[in-house]
Formats: structure tokens, sequence, C-alpha cells
């Protein structure tokens, strides 16, 4: 049976994908309120449970290998079927979890699960945009992106309100839900005719073709420094605010959501300007400004400064993320037209083994967590910033 769409309604196809990119956000951010009750039913310490972004960062990264070379022979619709379905299971057996140690390897199904959903949503944008075009669709799926920071900790401090932690993962199985429908309505992205034939032999040359390619290296440090600078604020931000500001739990995901009003404002700058400056030069723009912003950030927790001063650095930061993300993404897959799911899965995978690595590296490193986060986003920053100025030969 053609399950091939050729023209989907644009609006579905834009939630949808947005949403399958959501998946990542929403399982980080959402219970991000709950750190405490977590910990309290676990019976460990709060720091413990970073652990969990560990194992949930490590599966997204493997899962996505996976996720890559099949949907380039299968097609995008049914590898993203399997996924989001055992995305909704896990998210149903994490809400059972009685200890950390099970909690963790749910939350690597829940990943292996959700990473369908963020390499597949790629892939089907290269089937369907190239160049500027998929510049500006990479970054339209951003702008819808960037409200789950904004809704997902506040969403988990009202659910918490009305109930206990494991209703936070209750709701993420009935999200996975809603992307299941729309996935179901937008249909294949990728013709029979395009698929390929290739075992798991040659999904390894595939992969060992795309590193050689220069551009797509360059995209793939910007993309893992540009995950190192968001997940040691991610993992960090509940400790530092509710420990070391002494927030609410109700207040912490209002302040969280403030990051929503930066990436709001360059998506739009991104969508605005990158057809008339280009990919390019709007990446080594942003790339500046992140590493203003987490120098700031880094002096801020030195002094243990104004929390209101951290969270303008933090604001301008994350304004950085969706603009480097959308224009390196463009970058490292447009090269590979008849390999985009395999090049997707490859800027997914350095992406979340650079978010696993900052979260056990703040777990395991003694010492205060405020400064811990702050170096560690300096220097993310700082790379993506030198490897936006190697790369001269980039014209997109």
């Amino acid at each position: 049976m053609n399950t091939l769409v050729k023209q989907p309604n644009k609006y579905l196809l834009l939630f949808t994908l947005a949403g399958m990119t959501m998946f990542m956000a929403m399982c980080t951010d959402m219970y991000l309120p709950g750190f405490t009750s977590v910990a309290a039913a676990l019976h460990v310490h709060v720091d413990s449970l970073q652990l969990t972004f560990t194992s949930f960062t490590f599966g997204v990264g493997l899962g996505q290998i996976f996720y890559g070379p099949i949907s380039d022979r299968f097609g995008r619709r049914n590898p993203a079927i399997f996924g989001i379905i055992l995305f909704v299971l896990s998210s149903l057996l994490c809400a059972s979890a009685k200890t950390l140690g099970v909690l963790v390897f749910y939350r690597f199904l829940q990943a292996i699960g959700g990473a369908a959903g963020m390499v597949i949503s790629r892939a089907v944008v290269r089937d369907r945009f190239s160049g500027i075009e998929m510049a500006k669709m990479m970054s339209a799926m951003s702008m819808i992106f960037v409200f789950s920071p904004a809704v997902a900790p506040t969403l988990g401090a009202a659910i918490l309100r009305f109930g206990n932690w494991p209703w936070i993962f209750i709701a993420l199985a009935l999200f996975g839900i809603l992307i299941f429908i729309g996935v179901m309505l937008i249909g294949e992205s990728l013709p029979p005719e395009k698929r390929n034939d290739h075992g798991i032999a040659q999904s390894i040359k595939n992969y060992r073709e795309i590193i050689k390619i220069p551009d797509f290296r360059g995209a793939a440090t910007i993309s893992a420094a540009g995950s190192f600078v968001t997940f040691a604020y991610v993992s960090s931000s509940a400790s530092v605010l509710m420990g070391s500001y002494g927030v609410s739990r109700a207040k912490y995901g209002y302040l969280f959501a403030l990051i929503a009003i930066g990436l709001i404002a360059s998506n739009r700058a991104n969508l605005s300007l990158v057809h008339k400056v280009g990919v390019m030069k709007m990446l080594g723009g942003f790339t500046i400004i992140q590493s203003i912003s987490t120098l700031g950030i880094l002096v801020t927790s030195i002094f243990h400064g104004s929390m209101w001063l951290l969270l303008f650095f933090v604001v301008i930061c994350f304004g950085c993320a969706p603009g480097m993300n959308g224009n390196s993404m463009t970058i490292g897959m447009h090269p590979f037209p008849e390999k985009a799911a395999s090049a997707a899965a490859l800027l997914g995978l350095v992406q979340m083994f650079s978010a696993s690595a900052v979260t056990a590296l703040l777990t395991a490193i003694p010492g205060n967590l405020e400064i811990k986060m702050g170096v560690a986003m300096f220097l993310g920053a700082l790379a993506s910033l030198i490897q936006v100025r190697r790369m001269k030969m980039v014209t997109l």
C-alpha cells in the first residue's frame, strides 16, 4: 500500500514535525519542577537525578543511529510509528518506577522511542525542502519547538499541584499519542524509488562517507557544542534556582519559561534574515552573542550574583540556540539528499552524546554546581565560536 502524501496540509506538517522534535525537550523539561518530589519518592539525593538525564540523552543519541538508516531504507512513516509507540509505553513504565535504577533504565527506553521523532522529522524536511527553504522550515519548526521550554516546566508544576510526579510521565504518554495521530495524517515523504536497500555494512559505510565531508564535521562540532551549553543549564537549573537561590517549585517553572523570550526573538530574526544574509553569517552572529552571554553567566555564577542578572544572560544565551541549531543542521544535511536520515542521525548522535557527557561530568566533578554550570556553558559556546570561524568555505 502506498502511503505517500505529496502535499499534506502545511500547518499539519509543520506542527507534527515540530512536535516530533519536542520529545527531547518535553521529556527533559516537564519533570524538572518535580525533581525534589521524585528524589524523595525514590529515596535519593536530588543531584543523583542527573543520571536520568545522562541515560535519556545517551538513549536518544543511540536511537538516532538506528532510525537513520532504517528510515532511509523503509521510509519515514513506519519507523516513526514504532518509535512513538515505544515512547508512549516506556513513559507509562517511568510512571511506575520505584527505584532510581529502574527509572534510569525506563528513561533510556523512552529515549530510544523518542529518538525516532527527532531524526525522522529532520529527514522529512530534507525530503521536501532544500537550501534556504530548508533553513526556513527548520527555523519554523524551532519556532514551535521553543514553546516547550516555556510550557513544559509550567505544565509539570501544574500537574504537581493536583497529582504526584508519575502523572508527569502519563502526560508525556498522552503527548506521544497526539504526535502519533499527526504522523498517521501526514503520511510518507520518501517515495519507494528514492529508498535504498542498504544493510548494516552499507549503513556503516554511509556514515563513514558522511563524516568525511568537512561541512558535516563542522556542523556536527557546532551542534555538539550547542548541546553542551543547553544541557549544562537544563540539568543544573533545578538545583541552582531551587537550591542556591531558594525559589519555589511553582516559581521555578515560570523562571525556566523565561528562556522562551530569547528563543522566540531569535527565531523571528532567523526567519526574517536568513534568506537575505545567508545561513553561515547568521550562524556566526549567533555564536558571538552566545559566547558573550555565557561569559556573563560564568562571571555571575562565580560571584553568586543576582538571580535576575543570571537569568538575563541565560535568556540571551538560549535565544541563540534555535538559530544555531537550525542553521548548523542545514549545513550538515544539505550535501546528502539521498542520505538525509543518516546525516540527521549522526548530527543527533553527537548532540546527545555531548549532552550525556556534560550531565555526567557535572555529576562526577566535585565543586559548586552553579560555577560548574557556568564553566561548562562558556566552554561550549567558545567551541562553537571557534568552529564557525574556521568554516570559511560554506556558501549557504
